[in-house]
This record gives structure tokens, C-alpha cells and sequence, in this order.
């Protein structure tokens, strides 16, 4: 299956321009295209927490914890001058721009019962919704990748166009393109619901995407069957894994134990480390071990995750060295591998060495927080 390169009504022409744009870019070179949030964290009617949150953070920390050490990637961000977190490593690194409007604001309310799959820990209210991003607001350059990681309105369908364009390969959270809000009333913001995919005008394009992830919440209103036609389709599943859908074949792939705190961002992290797998040169199934490797590690910690120097240079480590049959760089190539390789099991069997690393020290730190 190809990925979203050139849009199949411009002619071959466009697409030899294009290549030769490219010409002295790097290699590997991405385009995020999502928010920086402020989140408030309810549990009981009482604040537990107030974090830097939004797709962009999420996705900027797990990029570039474990990119390729030659890929580098531009985010384009809308922030109000209330924004509290220009200081923070992601917006540091890639500061947003700034409007007139609030920043996107989220509140989120835990309940005490259970979590599952099909019943999340929370329900998100939008308090404050920043400008949505516009496609001038995009770089007029090329790039190898494109991640569509909208959270509330702002990558519009024009915008997203405008990044297949941009991008030889274009991945997006399905979020983006099904959540709507109900009216917002007496201040305690709108609610957040999903709608069926395929009445948005976001379903004509995804014919020219890559990859299209959703939760297993999102998967019923993204209409799997009908999308795996057009696209990779791949529904993360918490604490199962995730499933991997394309036109003639699917895998499941196993996950990777965490304690819960808290599973925002996790979809984000997730594809974050499913895109950082493509760059490594993975297949599409083995990517997806990353994947889910990232999403366990964001679920851990409250707020976008710190992740611990040694499990960073075990996983770097692993997808230096071990002998994985790799495809060629797919991410800027003309096809997706997607059949698992036969060193799958052996490079999750090795993830999980770099997760127990990464529990123990979550396990550490809150000894020394009981101790202080």
C-alpha cells in the first residue's frame, strides 16, 4: 500500500517536483501537527493535578526520546498568552505559536471504579478551546512524515490536505477527526463525544494516509472494515496491546504491563513510538511493539511522562542492535512492510527486559517520595 505521497489527481510531473524539493532535506525530517493543552485533573470533585497535556507534548517527548539519532521533526502548536508551560522540555524545544484565544484547556474526571478498554477511568470536558491550526499556519516545505494529532477541532480537513501534500507519509489519530463538543453551559465546559468518520469531510482523504490509529473506544465510529480498505487502520486496545488492520491481512500485538496512574496521552505516546519504530526501520507490526511500549510507559506517571535515562538507552540499544530484519527506511519509501519479522518476539521478549527497568524505577521513586 502506498503511503500519502502525491494525491492521485495531480499529475506524475508534480510528483518529480516534489522529489526534487526533497533534495538536501533531511532524511527523516517529521511534521506534528497537534495542541499543547492545559489539563486539570479531578478525581471526587477535588483537583489531583494540573499538567501540561495536549497531543503535541505527548508526542513531541516519546520523538524525541527515541528517534533515530539522524531524525529531527517541526511542530506546529497554537497556545494563548496564558499558556503556563513555554518552559516545559517540549514546548522548549518546540515552542507553539501564539494567538489571541485561550489555550486548549481539558478537565478530566476520574472515577473510583475500574477502568477498562470499553469503560475509560474519565470523562473529559473542553474548558477552553484555542484557534484551530490553518493550513498556512504549516511550513511550505517537504517532509518524510507528517503525525495529525488534533484533540480538540484544530487540525481542520483543509489542514490535514495541506500536511498530505507536505508529507510522503501522513499518520493520524483518529481523535482528531471524530471528536466533537457538545455546547459549552454553565462553566463547566463541553463534553466530549465521538461521531461516525465516514459523514466528516475528513473520510475523502484517508485513502491518502498511511496509518489511521484509534482506541478501542474510537474503532466502532471509524467504521474499521471500511477504513482498512483505504488505509492501515490500527485500534490500541490499553492494557491487550493493540490490532493492526490493512486490506488483506491483520496481527495482533502483544502489550507491555504498567501500573496505571493515568492514561492521558497514552494514544498519543503510542503513536509516537509506533512512528519512531517506522524510522527506525521496522515493519509496521514490529513498530507496533514500540508502540506499545511507549503507551504503557505514558500511562505511569501523571502528565506528560519522564522517562528514565537507563530504560531510554536500553530501548535504543535494542533497536540498534538487535538483528531485526528490517525493511528499507519505509517511512520515506513507496511501501509499508507489514508481516511481523521473524525476530518479533525476541525484540518484544527484549522490551519487556527495558519496561521491568522502567517499573522498578517508577517503584523507586515512590519509595523515596513516601520516605520525604
Amino acid at each position: 500500500m502506498p503511503p500519502a505521497a502525491v494525491p492521485a489527481e495531480e499529475p506524475a510531473a508534480a510528483e518529480e517536483e516534489e522529489q526534487q524539493q526533497t533534495k538536501g532535506l533531511p532524511a527523516l525530517e517529521g511534521l506534528v501537527v497537534g495542541s499543547y493543552c492545559h489539563d486539570v485533573l479531578l478525581r471526587g470533585g477535588r483537583v489531583v493535578g494540573e499538567t501540561l497535556g495536549g497531543a503535541a507534548a505527548f508526542v513531541s517527548n516519546v520523538l524525541d526520546a527515541a528517534s533515530p539519532p539522524e531524525a529531527s521533526f517541526s511542530v506546529v502548536s497554537k497556545v494563548g498568552s496564558d499558556f503556563a508551560y513555554a518552559s516545559a522540555p517540549a514546548p522548549e524545544r518546540h515552542p507553539p505559536l501564539l494567538c489571541p484565544a485561550p489555550t486548549t484547556s481539558f478537565h478530566a474526571r476520574f472515577s473510583d471504579a475500574v477502568a477498562s478498554a470499553h469503560a475509560p477511568d474519565r470523562q473529559l470536558r473542553r474548558v477552553n478551546a484555542c484557534d484551530p491550526i490553518y493550513p498556512d499556519d504549516l511550513p511550505d516545505r517537504r517532509f518524510a512524515y507528517g503525525l495529525a494529532v488534533g484533540v480538540a477541532g484544530e487540525v481542520l480537513p483543509e489542514t490535514l490536505e495541506r500536511m498530505i501534500r507536505l508529507c510522503r507519509a501522513v499518520l493520524v489519530d483518529a481523535q482528531a477527526l471524530i471528536r466533537v463538543f457538545d455546547a459549552e453551559g454553565g462553566g463547566s465546559g463541553a463534553a466530549v463525544r465521538h461521531i461516525a468518520l465516514e459523514g466528516t469531510p475528513y473520510a475523502r482523504l484517508l485513502e491518502r494516509v498511511a496509518f489511521l490509529k484509534a482506541s478501542s473506544e474510537e474503532a466502532p465510529y471509524i467504521g474499521v472494515e471500511m477504513a482498512r480498505r483505504r488505509c492501515c487502520v490500527i485500534v490500541t486496545e490499553g492494557r491487550d496491546g493493540c490490532r493492526l488492520y490493512w486490506d488483506d491481512g491483520e496481527a495482533r500485538v502483544a502489550p507491555f504491563t504498567a501500573v496505571q496512574v493515568d492514561p492521558t496521552g497514552a494514544g498519543d505516546s503510542y503513536l509516537a513510538g509506533f512512528a519512531a519504530g517506522l524510522l527506525w526501520g521496522l515493519s509496521a507490526t514490529d513498530a507496533a511493539l514500540i508502540g506499545n511500549f511507549f503507551g504503557a510507559a505514558a500511562v505511569s506517571q501523571i502528565g506528560v511522562p519522564t522517562f528514565h535515562p537507563k530504560m531510554l538507552q536500553a530501548v535504543k540499544q535494542i533497536l540498534e542492535e538487535k538483528p531485526i530484519q528490517r525493511s528499507s527506511p519505509c517511512i520515506n519509501g513507496t511501501t509499508f512492510t507489514f508481516q511481523r519479522s521473524d525476530k518479533h518476539d525476541e525484540l518484544h521478549t527484549a522490551l519487556q527486559e527495558a519496561a521491568r527497568l522502567m517499573c522498578e524505577q517508577q517503584q523507586n521513586d515512590t519509595a523515596t517520595d513516601n520516605c520525604d
